[in-house]
């Protein structure tokens, strides 16, 4: 998959190309009627980052000096009318100042409320009242070649406008250095920095989804937060400062055409594969069983990693789930269907598992290399140990380990199956420990926090 570069979204196609696309469609929504009734609800979001310097020698540095200090800028969109604003993560991460410029010129100084790393939102307030508002819209009922609208501020050009369709939907757009509870929007968007955090509104007027993030090795191919997610974000946010998810316990892995075709599932049915159980986790608890291919959650479909994630995270704790999956007892017998209860849990830096070894709570689950890979990168035997599966938000992908990724040390001592790994991840409980990694032809150090 493609690198993705956290600079959102201008959506490009010009409105003279909407009336000759879809001459119907403009007959029916005047662009130009539609953004001066939106103009108002977008802001333009400057920051500066000082990187510790004291304040006594900021006052001295001088206009586009940035060696000295960290400028950025953003889009975001007014979700209250008394100063709530919506925007990515990214934009003001680790911003000593967040400066808002609404659409008629006043700046304002913002706060944060809160932030949520994993999908790249986050909730800043300016001291304002009386302010318009946007509407958000259902992003579940957006169709792939619906048409969109964004005001952003790409290059720093506020309120720049511009037009485009909805490309697909369902896009899983960071891996696993930069986990993101998503499913999100894909448009084709031109690349431009600056529109992170904006709208991208329907011909309604509607937020369908936040301008977010865009693909560095290609064109027109930009990623938006589904409104839907965004909700449930900002409600969190609203309420605690932060997102607090619900946890299954599980590794697990999308059945894939190909393997639902090697493992007979019946009508080469779709899922989410369960590779491993945390002892004492919600899964386990509920009945759940390694082996098991989870169809259902709930009363919806699974047919990704991403959605299950998705829609796990997002169930408050304490909440019992009927989840449907398929069974057998050996590779020879028939699938059957069975429906579990199961009750969502903590994750386990919020409670406690009895029992759970250390890679199950790390999210891993690991092997020894082959040979045929051994000869292909020249490792030699007795060296090294594979990582099989990383579940997806577990501290292992936070760290930034990948499947496929070879472990030749932890704390610099080499490691040549997972049973000395697990004895030197042991010895250095509640501490963070050194990785050493072969990553294809690359190799690099890792920092992992281990649990308590």
């Amino acid at each position: 998959m493609s690198k993705i570069s956290c600079l959102a979204a201008a959506l490009a196609l010009p409105v003279a190309g909407l009336l000759m696309a879809s001459p119907e469609a403009a007959a029916h929504h005047n662009i130009a009627e539609i953004v001066k009734r939106l103009r108002p609800v977008v802001v333009h979001i400057q920051t500066q980052t000082f990187h510790g310097r004291p304040k006594a020698e900021r006052k001295f540095l001088k206009p586009f000096q940035f060696p000295d200090r960290g400028l950025g800028m953003g889009t975001g969109m007014i979700v209250s009318p008394d100063g709530l604003i919506l925007t990515n993560h990214h934009v003001i991460e680790g911003a000593d100042v967040i400066d808002v410029t609404l659409s008629t010129g006043a700046k304002l100084k913002a706060r944060v409320i809160g932030v949520d790393a994993h999908t790249d939102l986050a909730f800043i307030k300016i001291a304002a009242d009386g302010l318009k508002q946007v509407t958000f819209g259902d992003s579940g009922t957006v169709q792939v070649g619906d048409w969109v609208v964004a005001i952003g501020s790409p290059l720093g050009l506020e309120h720049t406008v511009t037009v485009g369709i909805i490309s697909a939907k369902g896009r899983n757009i960071f891996d696993s250095e930069n986990v993101a509870y998503g499913e999100f929007l894909q448009t084709d968007a031109a690349i431009n920095p600056g529109n992170s955090g904006g709208p991208l509104f329907d011909l309604e007027g509607r937020v369908i989804g936040i301008n977010t993030a865009i693909s560095s090795k290609g064109q027109g191919i930009g990623f938006a937060v589904p409104s839907n997610l965004a909700r449930q974000v900002m409600r969190q946010l609203r309420d605690h400062g932060r997102v607090i998810r619900g946890w299954l316990g599980v590794v697990i892995q999308e059945v894939t055409f190909d393997l639902s075709k090697s493992m007979a599932l019946p009508s080469q049915k779709r899922g989410v594969l369960v590779d491993d159980i945390l002892r004492g986790a919600p899964a386990e608890i509920g009945g759940i069983r390694k082996g098991d291919v989870l169809v259902v959650y709930g009363e919806i479909e699974l047919t990704k990693v991403t959605q299950l994630q998705r829609l796990v995270a997002f169930t408050p704790p304490g909440r019992k789930i009927t989840i449907h999956a398929l069974r057998r007892k050996g590779n020879c017998s028939r699938w059957k269907t069975v429906k579990l209860a199961v009750v969502i849990g903590n994750p386990p830096d919020q409670e406690s598992v009895a029992g759970a070894s250390l890679f199950q709570l790390l999210g891993i689950s690991l092997r020894e290399p082959p040979e045929t890979a051994r000869r292909e990168i020249g490792l030699e035997a007795g060296v090294g140990v594979l990582v099989k599966q990383v579940s997806p938000g577990s501290r292992a992908a936070e760290t930034g380990l990948r499947e496929g990724d070879i472990i030749l040390e932890a704390d610099r001592r080499r490691v040549g199956n997972p049973e000395a790994l697990q004895k030197i991840l042991a010895q250095n409980r509640n501490s963070r420990i050194s990785l050493l990694i072969k990553r294809n032809k690359k190799v690099l150090f890792l920092v992992l926090d281990l649990p308590k």
